[in-house]
């Protein structure tokens, strides 16, 4: 059985009971692609996008055309 097995419904249950307020950027990131990216470990692109682009906030204010330059966009 993979460790990540429930990933998705873990962080989104952790989500309902807390909201935002608590989760790191990774795991904000993470659960908007969720949505986007159905059956698939957006973990890794989540991580190659903060590295690329430094927070979240510059994630969410990126032009499309920069997102593309991403791996995996």
């Amino acid at each position: 059985m993979s460790i990540h097995k429930g990933h998705r419904e873990r962080l989104k249950s952790r989500f309902r009971q807390e909201g935002l307020d608590n989760f790191d950027e990774l795991y904000v990131l993470e659960l908007l692609l969720f949505y986007c990216i159905p059956q698939k470990d957006t973990n890794p692109l989540a991580h190659k996008l903060l590295d690329y682009f430094g927070s979240l906030t510059a994630v969410l204010d990126a032009k499309p055309e920069q997102l593309e330059k991403v791996e995996g966009v």
